[in-house]
């Protein structure tokens, strides 16, 4: 799922979302978004994408995304969903 990447910053900076880029030696990406006063993370690896919401109720890292996706086209339905 690494190829959607490009996806990804092209929205958020079409936006002129603040964002960071995390790469891992493992091959795993992990993309910091702030839209508005939420704060998402989307990890993704070579075989599924996460979305998670991060807030003051949970832990600032978390391995196991709040929702996960095999799917490229559903995650990019449920990625629009948070997107301004």
């Amino acid at each position: 799922m690494t190829h959607l990447l490009s996806y990804i910053v092209d929205n958020i900076e079409w936006l002129n979302l603040k964002h960071e880029i995390h790469r891992f030696d493992s091959g795993a990406i992990m993309v910091d978004i702030w839209i508005k006063d939420n704060f998402h993370v989307i990890q993704i690896d070579s075989e599924s994408i996460g979305l998670s919401l991060v807030t003051k109720n949970t832990t600032p890292f978390d391995i196991i995304p709040d929702h996960s996706f095999s799917d490229e086209h559903e995650f990019k339905r449920e990625f629009a969903k948070i997107l301004p």
